[in-house]
C-alpha cells in the first residue's frame, strides 16, 4: 500500500492550507509480534515472567510506532481523533488514518461553543483512500467557532494480527528488525565493539513499498 503525504500534512500551520491532524484516543490492545516471537528474532532466552519480558514488550510497541511513522499507516486497530479548521469536499484523512475502518462520529463546535454531532446520513465514507465526502444533498454544519470546530473520530488499522501478517507481511517483519535492533543493540556494542546503526539493516528495504512520501 503506497501512501502519498499531502503537503498540509508535514506544514499543518502553513497560511492558506487546512490545519489537519490526528491525535491517537485508544491505542492497539495487541502488538505485531508476541514476546516470545520478539524474543526469538533478537536471538534471547529466558524464562517467562523475567523481568526483562516488560522492557522486550516496550521495544515491540516503540517499534511499532516507528514503522506507522515511516509508513503513516495504522498497523493494528485504534482509535483516533482527527482535528481541522474545515472541512472540504472530499476530505482527505490525515496520516495514521489507513486502512480505515469506519469514521466513528463527526462532531463541530458552534458559536455558542455547543457541540453537534453531524448526522451520518450527511455524509459518505471510503474506506479504501480513507476519505470522507459528502452525501447527496447533504451539507457540511455552517454555524461554527473560528478556530478549529471540527473533530473526526476514526478507528483505523487491521483488525487483527493475521490479516496484518497476509495482507502485509513486510511491515510485521520491519517490527522484528527493529525490535530486535532496539533489543539487541547495547550488547553488540560492548562485545564486538561496533557502532549502533539508527535502523537495522533490511529495514528501509521492509517498509519502502509502503514509505510514506512527503509532497513539498
Amino acid at each position: 500500500m503506497s501512501f502519498i503525504q499531502p503537503p498540509f500534512w508535514a506544514t499543518p500551520t502553513r497560511p492558506g492550507v487546512p490545519h489537519v491532524f490526528s491525535v491517537l484516543v485508544t491505542p492497539p490492545v495487541e502488538e505485531p509480534l508476541t514476546l516470545e516471537d520478539a524474543k526469538l528474532r533478537a536471538g534471547l532466552d529466558w524464562s517467562a515472567g523475567d523481568p526483562r519480558d516488560a522492557l522486550i514488550s516496550g521495544f515491540i510497541a516503540a517499534a511499532r510506532s516507528k514503522v506507522e511513522q515511516d509508513t503513516g499507516l495504522a498497523l493494528l486497530t485504534q482509535t483516533r481523533d482527527v482535528y481541522c479548521d474545515t472541512l472540504t469536499t472530499p476530505i482527505w484523512l490525515p496520516a495514521q488514518s489507513l486502512p480505515l475502518q469506519s469514521v466513528s462520529s463527526i462532531k463541530s463546535t458552534d458559536t455558542a461553543g455547543v457541540v453537534q454531532t453531524l448526522d451520518p446520513g450527511q455524509y459518505v465514507t471510503d474506506l479504501g483512500s480513507g476519505r470522507i465526502g459528502l452525501a447527496l444533498g447533504g451539507a457540511w454544519p455552517s454555524d461554527l467557532r473560528p478556530f478549529q470546530p471540527f473533530v473526526i473520530r476514526i478507528v483505523a488499522g487491521w483488525a487483527s494480527v493475521a490479516l496484518l501478517t497476509a495482507q502485509a507481511p513486510l511491515l510485521v517483519h520491519a517490527v522484528g528488525l527493529l525490535t530486535a535492533h532496539y533489543a539487541t543493540a547495547g550488547r553488540d556494542v560492548v562485545a564486538l565493539g561496533a557502532t549502533v546503526e539508527r535502523v537495522p539493516y533490511g529495514y528501509e528495504d521492509a517498509i519502502a513499498p509502503h514509505r510514506l512520501v512527503v509532497v513539498a
